[in-house]
């Protein structure tokens, strides 16, 4: 029995392990075939494979318990903040979405809690320095893999889904990219030190910290390379104020290299920002993204007035929040006006802080904050003691205080989550020198046979076969249905295609059901223009879609951009359907109460009301679109627009008072000239013709119509002028030019 206990145990426990060192690969993996490929792919991938070695941990720690993790503080606050996720997505207003989430994120408690169970696997089965070095050695070259993708990015060999300078890798996001090899910086440093003496080692370890660096320069990430700047410059400091403290007399000159590093750190930084306005810093990309660090900027405006929302979203419900994945809520209530030139819709706050206060309230808060706290306890504990070597201690309190800070301008994905909590793992690891943390020594072996263990296996894995389906394989079908739904949409010209094709897709009914409604409500908004559909088949899209729609706009968590794009389909299909109107006007209404001060959903009530006639509605609305925020040109100038067609010179002549021609750009120009045309009020007309020709001269239509405008007031020498300048410049007015200009010869 004691041999088929050990065979078992050496089994179950290199399957743990192999399972556990294939997770660092994961942000390499991308699955084109699904949905936002950088997303979706890794993590069902690692969501199966943390169940499937689950299996067998399970069964490892049955027969074995000294592979029973050690009840750490560490351990325990990383259990209770678990705690704490779990309750308030469960008792948040939607948590079928605070468990599941969606395609785009793939986070929830879904992922919350398969990190933990990777956090409890890691801390359990790698419990020696050998372990930990195999391991990170691992994740350095996964991450040699990433950046190497990243480099052909840069050199033109590989294609980045951002375009431009900035490279985001498998990654699929520049600054998702930067933060996941912030890890890996802070890594190298713990390696370089630890194997200093060979040479071979230091000579790799050194030249794969430059090309991370080099690698992080290139996704031009400012919140990380902000934080990893201020990380440096803490740390080289301490070493030189305080290098003996650390090392003792051993080696002084490496104070005297802090002191250089530190200084060429300050003075270069000082130097780049002073000389960051020239010309030849602006016209780098990198250089120039990296410098134009203002608080007056638009993005870092934004941030503000989101965190602003957010808080007053936290005030409303404190204790847990308001679950994961339900910033939507926070968004659509406390909208800023101001933010009209920012994103259309936030899921996020853009703030570690702010983001587990509003998905957990302060006692989530609290909870991962107590993590840090935590942690650099231990570092200090560590320092104190010896357990641990100094500048391991250094590097590894600037890994945990960088990546904090660069989330106070972002926020987790997987490829970040699973660094780390292998980093948390790692402190459990170091924790066990630490007298403070003493705990009972576990028995090597149990009284559980193998047969009990099979067993108990066994059924886990029935049971994870079963749930698994439903949680796993059905939305991985449907993700792969959506894709070929949207395939059918572009390569074929049938309607009946297009219905089977999406309802094939909802046929699963999982979490990805609110992706599969957002690309049909898509396709609808397309279908009523579309000019190779007969009114019936526009009809018959338009009837299945809104049937399948209303399950989002009936949710009592509304999100309100479902409720406005199912109101514009309904405002857009009154063409085909006109009773249509009253249910347009009511879900609009609607949108309105949930997000009162969103002025795009004004623009479309008020559209609506001109399409029905209603000019004064239109107007009122629109009014009080304008007056959530004057500096909101884009209101203004629909105000403008909605007075032309409802003939109110009063409303024109307020927008008047705030806003001339000259304030307005191209397209807003554009559609005011085209509604003065259409009114037939020509000497209003003229005045925005003179303006468009002014900032978009190369443009034959804008010069045609000019010119024409010019003859119909006499002015036929500038009109001879203009029209020869359309002519020019597109030939296809050339027939109709020389005809207007034969007339304006005949004085006609």
């Amino acid at each position: 029995m004691p041999q088929r206990h050990d065979d078992l145990e050496k089994v179950l426990l290199w399957i743990v392990r192999v399972g556990l060192c294939l997770i660092p690969f994961l942000p390499f993996y991308v699955e084109s075939s699904m949905l936002f490929p950088f997303i979706t792919g890794k993590n069902f991938a690692f969501r199966i494979i943390i169940e499937f070695i689950f299996i067998a941990w399970v069964g490892l720690i049955l027969i074995s318990p000294a592979y029973r993790p050690r009840l750490t503080t560490l351990f325990k606050a990383v259990t209770i903040f678990v705690g704490i996720v779990f309750l308030a997505d469960l008792l948040g207003p939607n948590p079928y979405r605070s468990f599941f989430s969606n395609y785009e994120r793939m986070e929830g408690f879904m992922m919350i809690f398969h990190l933990y169970l990777y956090f409890l696997m890691l801390v359990s089965v790698f419990r020696k320095k050998r372990d930990w070095l195999v391991f990170f050695n691992i994740v350095l070259f996964a991450g040699l893999a990433v950046s190497y993708i990243a480099l052909l990015q840069r050199l033109g060999l590989r294609v980045s889904i951002q375009g431009g300078f900035r490279v985001d890798s498998t990654i699929g996001n520049p600054a998702y990219l930067a933060a996941y090899l912030l890890f890996h910086v802070w890594l190298l440093f713990i390696l370089l030190q630890q194997f200093w003496k060979k040479i071979w080692l230091r000579t790799i370890y050194g030249l794969l910290l430059i090309f991370q660096l080099a690698i992080i320069y290139f996704t031009a990430t400012r919140g990380v390379t902000l934080a990893l700047l201020v990380s440096f410059v803490a740390l080289t400091a301490v070493l030189a104020f305080f290098w003996k403290k650390f090392f003792g007399s051993e080696a002084l000159y490496g104070r005297k290299i802090a002191i250089s590093v530190l200084t060429i750190l300050i003075v270069s930084s000082a130097i780049l920002w002073q000389l960051r306005n020239l010309q030849s810093i602006q016209s780098s990309p990198g250089l120039g993204r990296l410098t134009s660090y203002s608080l007056s900027e638009r993005t870092i405006q934004s941030r503000f007035t989101i965190w602003g929302m957010a808080f007053k979203g936290a005030l409303e419900r404190p204790i847990l929040g308001w679950g994961q994945e339900n910033f939507y809520l926070v968004f659509q209530k406390y909208f800023d006006p101001k933010l009209y030139a920012s994103e259309p819709w936030f899921d996020r706050s853009h703030n570690v802080f702010f983001d587990w206060l509003i998905h957990t309230g302060f006692l989530g808060l609290a909870g991962y904050l107590s993590i840090f706290g935590i942690v650099f306890w231990w570092l200090w504990l560590a320092f104190k003691k010896r357990t641990v070597a100094p500048w391991q201690t250094l590097m590894l309190g600037g890994l945990f205080v960088s990546y904090f800070l660069q989330n106070l301008f972002v926020f987790d994905n997987l490829n970040t989550y699973i660094l780390f909590f292998a980093f948390l793992a790692y402190m459990q690891f170091i924790a066990k020198d630490l007298k403070s943390e003493e705990v009972a020594v576990l028995p090597a072996h149990s009284n559980v046979r193998s047969e009990q263990a099979y067993a108990v296996m066994s059924g886990l894995l029935v049971l994870l076969l079963i749930v698994g389906y439903f949680i796993h394989i059905k939305p991985i079908k449907e993700a792969k249905a959506l894709i070929q739904a949207m395939k059918t949409v572009n390569t074929t010209q049938s309607i009946s295609d297009w219905i089977a094709s999406y309802k094939k897709a909802l046929s699963y009914g999982t979490f990805g059901g609110d992706e599969v409604r957002q690309q049909v409500a898509n396709t609808a908004r397309s279908v009523i223009d579309h000019p190779k559909f007969t009114p019936e088949e526009k009809k018959q899209f338009i009837e299945f879609a809104l049937e399948e729609l209303r399950e989002d706009v009936e949710n009592p968590a509304k999100d309100v951009k479902h409720v406005l794009f199912f109101g514009a389909i309904l405002e857009k299909a009154m063409r085909l359907n006109p009773p249509y109107a009253v249910e347009a006007e009511k879900v609009l209404q609607e949108a309105i109460r949930l997000s009162p001060k969103k002025q795009v959903i004004y623009f479309e009530l008020a559209q609506l009301y001109l399409s029905t006639g209603h000019l004064d509605r239109a107007a009122e609305v629109m009014r009080t679109a304008w007056h959530l925020d004057l500096s909101f040109k884009e209101a203004a100038g629909n105000l403008w627009l909605t007075g032309i067609f409802a003939k109110k010179p009063e409303i024109i002549a307020e927008v008047k008072a705030v806003y001339d021609l000259d304030s307005f750009g191209e397209e807003v120009l554009s559609r005011l000239a085209s509604a003065y045309q259409q009114v037939q009020d020509y000497s209003s007309a003229l005045p925005v013709y003179e303006r468009l020709v002014k900032i978009a001269p190369k443009n034959p239509k804008y010069l045609a119509v000019y010119a024409a405008l010019l003859a119909n007031f006499n002015r036929n020498k500038e009109a001879k002028i203009y029209a020869e300048q359309a002519a020019a410049l597109d030939p296809a007015f050339a027939v109709e030019a020389k005809e207007f200009l034969k007339m304006l010869k005949q004085g006609k």
